[in-house]
């Protein structure tokens, strides 16, 4: 029933009088399931280190995986009746036989797969609490935590004896499964933490997209079985066949060798009709250092809150149902909201998916110079710098629409670096470029020199100007760009100095290659000066600011001269191109902003000109390919009427819901057929949220 009413729920969304909206194949895709199959399922995603996703339709197909591919070796496995089931990994351990899935629902913050075993129903979700509001709970968004939760019951009628297995390797922890491995216990007043990880590695050593130091834990209330530094094989050999777990063995030892586990096991219960729950949690300790920032090391902001993982443990299970009562409305929140704006269900699974991609790649530290949070986002994949603005731009809607505090705070470090108040963390960059920075470094050191920037004058300083104004307006305060107006002075007099043609500039989307006289980057510098104009206005400078808006319109009108097509169908990709065309996604701004320098008209004429050039799986990005990237084009769609904004969107749900390319969700694919081009797990992917903003 469920899967027939998803049916008729697109077909009433969907033309199907337009044969380029959507192949039949697609169409049938999206019919054949009840909810969205993601490319990647995020069981543990809190940060850019901390990423491990399921790659699998069945959670007991294989390992887990981090976002760079390496595998996590986690088992999970259920006794039922002294029978045992596997729910998670693949075979080992003796337990060859496999829960059956029957199940699988992934929230904003949680994940949770429903399985059949021996006559019981097992429920196990993975929460993080990474809830992004209007005032930030830093305590609770910053934890470095997720939370496990088994909920299991009878549904033959019977009563069963249960008891329910998890195990980690220390690859959550290493970058080489040849790294020395360590582990130990420490215990809080009411839990139980296993610790295991790198031997010797530091935070200053650390290079590379997977982390080499730290421990990764497992905290359980006491009473609970485990074991800890055994072998893999001999421990889960013990659970599936009965025997009482391996006795904890204190030779340190590389990965590789035995694969030794931090083992947890539920005690042994009666299971009736009523469900039974368990929650622990699992987690990251990577100590007091997650950033260094021009010579100073910034510890994650969790241990400036907490001190030691067990206070924050502490703090965790004192709260579990308050954090689940808030992760549980949140999730429902968006979802609602999503579905409702859109005007298709489609819409709120994809908000849901992509949520967790983004916060997860956000670090929250604390600045102990200034004495204030300050939040970075990692580059992740497509390259491994830190705080890419050409990033941190497609993410920004699901940021500034959550919160605009933490966009705020992601800022700082961009303006800090820009504005040279670098000097106070002991490794001082004289920054003397006119235009806005593209990033910071390479994760997760922060040492960049201007000149070694990847320059993209025109798209950085438009992203950042156009940002920041939404950041004013909705906090309704200027007051914390204080320091820095003579720094967005000199970024509003430089679009102004290359614009209404930016010339031979890079944009975000340099992996087409170059293109001069590009017609969506000068629109988005534009709209940048009308942003600038109205921070000038809200700050109350009116001179500057009608004379920022005046510019701005004039150059509007430059622009739709100069972008047109002599056919009069559409704007070209380049001003010197005929018979080229692009999507103009920069221009979703204008609405968002309530920005009037391009008219209504030429936009329309855009999108009814972007029907024609639909493929299967979306729109393509420009003439050039057909390839196309998520983010951009769900910014396209957010500027089209309804009945489009759907055929867009449900064209990105059928590839995403059928891609062969199992990886964390891809934002850059072909548009004709159900594979990625490229890139993977990037927090870019907070641009599908770009409808929530429109007015």
């Amino acid at each position: 029933k469920l899967q027939f009413l998803y049916f008729i729920g697109f077909l009433f969304f969907f033309k199907l009088e337009n044969s380029q909206m959507m192949s039949f194949a697609a169409l049938v895709g999206l019919a054949a399931v009840a909810g969205l199959r993601p490319p990647a399922v995020p069981l543990m995603v809190q940060d850019p280190y901390v990423s491990f996703w399921s790659p699998y339709d069945k959670l007991n197909d294989g390992y887990p995986i981090r976002w760079t591919g390496q595998e996590i070796k986690w088992m999970g496995a259920i006794n039922v009746d002294d029978n045992c089931y596997r729910w998670l990994g693949p075979e080992s351990g003796g337990c060859s036989t496999t829960a059956t899935q029957t199940n699988l629902v992934v929230d904003a913050t949680k994940t949770t797969y429903s399985f059949h075993a021996g006559g019981v129903e097992l429920d196990v979700s993975f929460r993080t609490p990474s809830v992004m509001s209007t005032t930030p709970n830093y305590q609770t968004l910053s934890i470095p935590l997720t939370f496990v939760t088994y909920s299991v019951r009878s549904i033959d009628g019977s009563k069963h004896a249960v008891s329910i297995y998890f195990d980690s390797t220390a690859e959550p922890a290493v970058d080489s499964t040849a790294t020395v491995s360590s582990w130990e216990r420490s215990t809080t007043a009411t839990t139980s933490i296993m610790k295991i990880g790198s031997k010797e590695g530091k935070f200053d050593d650390q290079n590379g997209d997977n982390i080499s130091w730290g421990q990764f834990i497992i905290a359980f209330p006491k009473g609970g079985l485990s074991s800890l530094g055994a072998d893999a094989t001999a421990v889960r050999t013990a659970f599936s066949t009965n025997k009482f777990l391996p006795a904890d063995n204190n030779t340190t030892r590389p990965v590789d060798q035995g694969y030794p586990v931090a083992a947890y096991v539920t005690p042994n219960s009666q299971v009736g009709s009523t469900p039974v729950s368990t929650t622990f949690l699992i987690g990251f300790d990577e100590g007091d250092a997650a950033i260094k920032f021009f010579g100073t090391n910034f510890p994650p902001l969790w241990f400036q809150l907490f001190n030691t993982i067990e206070n924050a443990v502490s703090a965790a299970m004192t709260q579990l149902t308050a954090i689940t009562n808030e992760c549980d409305a949140f999730d429902a929140k968006l979802k609602a909201e999503m579905t409702s704006k859109g005007r298709t269900p489609f819409y709120g699974e994809m908000g849901s998916l992509a949520y967790r991609q983004v916060t997860g790649g956000m670090k929250l530290v604390y600045n102990n110079v200034t004495k204030e949070n300050w939040m970075f986002l990692k580059e992740i994949s497509s390259d491994g710098d830190v705080s890419t603005v050409d990033v941190i731009y497609p993410a920004s809607p699901a940021i500034l629409y959550y919160s605009p505090e933490l966009y705020r705070i992601l800022m700082l470090p961009l303006l800090a670096y820009a504005n040279n108040e670098t000097a106070p963390y002991g490794a001082p960059i004289d920054y003397n470029l006119p235009w806005a920075p593209h990033h910071l470094g390479t994760w997760p050191v922060c040492d960049l020199a201007p000149h070694r920037q990847e320059q993209m004058p025109v798209e950085e300083t438009a992203n950042l100007l156009i940002n920041i104004r939404y950041v004013t307006r909705s906090q309704n305060t200027t007051s914390w760009l204080k320091p820095y107006w003579v720094l967005l002075d000199t970024w509003g007099t430089y679009l102004i100095s290359v614009l209404p043609d930016p010339g031979n500039q890079l944009c975000t989307d340099d992996f087409e290659g170059p293109s001069p006289h590009n017609a969506n980057l000068a629109v988005k510098g534009i709209v940048a000066l009308g942003a600038y104009s109205q921070l000038m206005t809200q700050v109350g400078d009116h001179q500057a600011g009608d004379a920022y808006m005046s510019i701005a319109k004039n150059f509007g009108q430059v622009w739709v001269r100069n972008a047109t097509d002599a056919s009069g169908t559409h704007t070209k990709l380049q001003y010197n191109l005929t018979g080229t065309w692009s999507q103009k996604y920069n221009l979703v701004w204008q609405p968002i902003l309530g920005l009037d320098l391009i008219p209504n008209s030429v936009i329309e004429m855009d999108m009814k000109y972007y029907q024609t050039r639909m493929q299967a799986f979306g729109l393509p990005l420009d003439s050039r390919s057909l390839f196309t990237k998520t983010d951009w084009s769900m910014w396209t769609a957010a500027m089209a009427p309804n009945d489009q904004f759907i055929n867009i969107t449900n064209a990105v749900y059928a590839w995403t819901n059928q891609t062969t390319s199992r990886v964390p969700w891809s934002d850059w694919y072909w548009t004709d057929k159900p594979t990625a081009k490229g890139f993977k797990a990037r927090p870019v992917l907070g641009g599908i949220f770009v409808k929530m903003l429109m007015p």
